[in-house]
């Protein structure tokens, strides 16, 4: 009963965000406006607005917010740790750095409709380094991976801060907007992008799911039901990557949704199945979606980046967490 409610809050929430993001804005619209648009009968501008702007960012913020938060879920059951997240293992701080090195020394303009492939090449090259120096030769050690990943992530973003300096003052604007998180300006060539990572890799994770489910019970109990530890290690590892890296490359720089929303999910579900990946991947949509409209409003004029909104929420959720496994 408690999951058939949580799937119907979950559903209304979902309803209720979508309708937000398509009427709230700096030219705010009524439900009215937004029927006579699918009616086509508003004026000119109301669909321009509504098609060409305010849909594709609804539609990156939920397919985003789904990606990190799948990600996150299996960076979780494959480090064996409740805190880890895109954030922590230096995929995100791989992106920036690639964009910084890009607008710095090749780009002739900031809005180049590849910048998000150019990104995602920076998180695999950072998550290679973070494998390479994480891994052992039997299996991937969780401790071991974290560390690497905390250590990769320190590095990068150090290179990031020193490369500032050879970024003019208009990329570099554009960089820090972009590491914040914000989604503003995201047309439907980057829900193109988007959208064929999600509908490939998650149908594929969920495939697999009775691997993730022997995962979740421990290294040594897996290996003694016969699952290839290495082998689906690196397999569930690489699905979290390409998700992270796609979403983060064209939502820009945001953590913790993959921290919070498998832990909501499981205290929806009460534990790690082929549901609680996709109530996470539910979460996640809502959570990124909520923050953009909530993005677009908290100021009396103009709007901050959505990836701020999300750590003001996921900020204080990673220490009670940190506080509650100390105890």
């Amino acid at each position: 009963m408690r999951k058939k409610i949580g799937w119907l809050m979950l559903l209304l929430l979902l309803i209720i965000g979508m309708l937000l993001s398509l009427t709230v804005g700096t030219i705010p619209l009524t439900i009215n406006d937004l029927l006579r648009v699918f009616q086509n009968t508003a004026t000119t501008s109301q669909q321009l607005i509504v098609f060409d702007f305010r849909f594709p960012r609804l539609l990156v913020s939920i397919l985003a917010g789904m990606g990190l938060a799948v990600s996150g879920y299996l960076f979780q059951t494959i480090t064996h740790n409740d805190l880890a997240d895109s954030g922590i293992l230096g995929i995100n701080a791989g992106a920036g750095l690639t964009v910084l090195i890009y607008l710095g020394f090749f780009a002739t303009g900031e809005s180049s409709w590849y910048l998000p492939l150019i990104a995602c090449a920076g998180s695999f090259i950072a998550t290679g380094m973070v494998y390479y120096f994480g891994r052992q030769s039997e299996r991937i050690t969780p401790n071991r991976l974290l560390l690497a990943g905390v250590a990769v992530n320190a590095g990068i973003s150090a290179l990031t801060l020193l490369g500032t300096i050879r970024v003019s003052k208009d990329n570099y604007q554009f960089v820090t907007s972009w590491l914040a998180g914000t989604i503003w300006g995201t047309t439907w060539q980057h829900v193109l992008l988007l959208l064929p990572w999600i509908i490939c890799l998650l149908p594929l994770v969920l495939l697999r799911g009775r691997s993730l489910e022997v995962l979740e019970l421990g290294d040594d109990v897996a290996v003694g039901l016969g699952v290839k530890l290495k082998r689906t290690q690196l397999f569930f590892l690489i699905c979290a990557v390409c998700l992270a890296a796609v979403s983060v490359s064209i939502a820009g720089s945001i953590s913790f949704i993959g921290l919070i929303a498998p832990h909501i999910a499981r205290q929806l579900t009460g534990r790690k199945n082929n549901q609680t990946l996709m109530m996470t991947a539910l979460i996640g949509g809502i959570l990124l979606l909520f923050s953009d409209v909530l993005a677009r409003v908290i100021l009396p004029s103009g709007e901050i980046a959505a990836g701020i909104i999300v750590s003001l929420i996921g900020a204080p959720y990673f220490i009670l967490q940190l506080l509650r496994k100390s105890n």
